[in-house]
């Protein structure tokens, strides 16, 4: 059993209201609870962040069926690689929806935070990670 990390970005196809948040949350903890599969999950105006952590077989069956899911589009896989240990033990699926108040906290992020794009992690795949771990102790819902 080879336990990875992959980590996609995502746009709703329209915005997310709170509900749709919560429900969306709910059936991933639930599935991922089932699959031993862990992660977080950050959402901002319509933007996805998410990684998955898990053996490798089962994370990418995972997403393959989130390739399908109509809810996201134009899905880019930023990175997937080995890891010794998982960054997110603890949450089945983590969450935090990213606010104004995160970017104007997060030196670094302001551009990124204002305007999400595929590129900004295409460039530098170890953005994504930096983002997801600064929410582990924090988060929502």
């Amino acid at each position: 059993m080879t336990l990875i990390s992959l980590v996609y970005i995502s746009f709703a196809k329209h915005p997310m209201s709170e509900s749709e948040l919560r429900a969306l949350l709910e059936e991933c903890r639930t599935n991922n609870e089932k699959l031993n599969v862990t992660g977080m999950l950050l959402y901002r105006n319509g933007f996805f962040i998410q990684a998955l952590e898990g053996d490798e077989e089962v994370v990418e069956k995972l997403y393959a069926e989130i390739l399908k899911d109509p809810r996201h589009q134009d899905i880019l896989r930023v990175y997937k690689a080995p890891i010794m240990v998982r960054s997110f033990p603890n949450w089945t699926m983590g969450f935090n929806q990213i606010s104004d108040q995160h970017r104007l906290d997060m030196e670094g992020y302001s551009d990124f935070l204002a305007r999400p794009s595929a590129e900004y992690f295409a460039q530098q795949p170890s953005r994504a990670q930096i983002l997801l771990e600064s929410f582990r102790n924090e988060t929502f819902f």
